[in-house]
């Protein structure tokens, strides 16, 4: 069997994380050419306009649905690509180093991350939707839809690097000493839940901001939940990824470092994506 080496298994139990060495993650502008950034809104607009006019004339509360869906769509995929993200996927699909308790597989890892993350993200979909419909009725489905339209391009434009909108958060990592201090699968465990309401650590994408507002003007609580489901499903795609990379024989490095690279590109399509999504609102509104 080979052996590997100390400060080889630090590193690939323990990544740095792009924090740390923050010349490794570029800016939108420098990942994505300008040409490409105007080009994808453009196409993705035009996509949602034909779309809006292919369903016409499909009531304002069918529009609101698929825009919010839409929206949870782009989160489950947009909001993993994070130093967060990267963590954790760290702690899953590094090989686990000897001394350790344990005897859990990336695999596992995973599942128990997965199961964390729809524990606590399931439930905050439904008070989100159960809010809206305590508070709701105040404004008509149209005009809820316009506000929605508006500010889904004012965020996809903000994903763009064309304008800079405001992005309230709460500015906490996972805390990393939890991957010194525990087995493997409980942090994996831990890291689910803490990830799982989108709101307890940084919001990497502004598709986020809009699935929430979408829940709260829809005021559906089952719709809010099985969204929240599918994004903690999604919040697995890196670990998947760095599960499948391993095995096919890369490093975790390696892959941490790719990652840092393609999340720019990830949030330059989420950016045409509301744009497209807030295309399609708005036409389905007028036709």
């Amino acid at each position: 069997m080979t052996t590997i080496d100390a400060p080889l298994r630090e590193a690939l139990a323990h990544p740095a994380l792009a924090d740390d060495a923050p010349q490794l993650r570029p800016t939108v502008g420098e990942a994505v050419s300008r040409r490409a950034r105007l080009l994808l809104p453009v196409t993705a607009a035009a996509a949602g306009i034909g779309a809006a006019v292919a369903l016409a004339p499909a009531s304002s509360g069918f529009a609101m649905t698929a825009s919010i869906v839409g929206a949870g769509a782009l989160t489950a995929i947009a909001a993993n690509w994070s130093t967060c993200g990267m963590s954790v996927a760290g702690v899953v699909a590094a090989p686990k180093q000897p001394g350790r308790r344990g005897t859990s597989t990336p695999a596992r890892r995973l599942g128990w991350h997965a199961f964390g993350s729809i524990l606590t993200g399931t439930p905050t979909g439904a008070l989100i939707g159960g809010i809206g419909m305590l508070v709701g009725g105040f404004l008509s489905v149209g005009i809820a839809l316009g506000i929605w339209a508006l500010t889904a391009v004012l965020y996809g434009l903000h994903e763009l690097g064309m304008l800079r909108m405001p992005t309230p958060m709460r500015r906490r990592q996972l805390p990393r000493r939890l991957r010194r201090t525990m087995e493997p699968w409980k942090v994996s465990f831990l890291f689910g839940t803490m990830i799982g309401p989108g709101f307890m650590i940084f919001i990497r994408s502004s598709a986020y901001y809009l699935l929430v507002l979408g829940l709260m003007l829809a005021g559906n609580p089952l719709l809010g939940a099985a969204l929240f489901t599918l994004v903690s499903l999604g919040r697995c795609l890196p670990s998947l990824a760095a599960i499948i990379h391993t095995r096919a024989g890369g490093t975790m490095p390696g892959f941490l470092s790719a990652m840092c690279l393609i999340d720019r590109r990830v949030q330059a399509i989420t950016g045409a994506g509301l744009v497209g999504l807030a295309a399609f609102a708005a036409v389905a509104i007028i036709v």
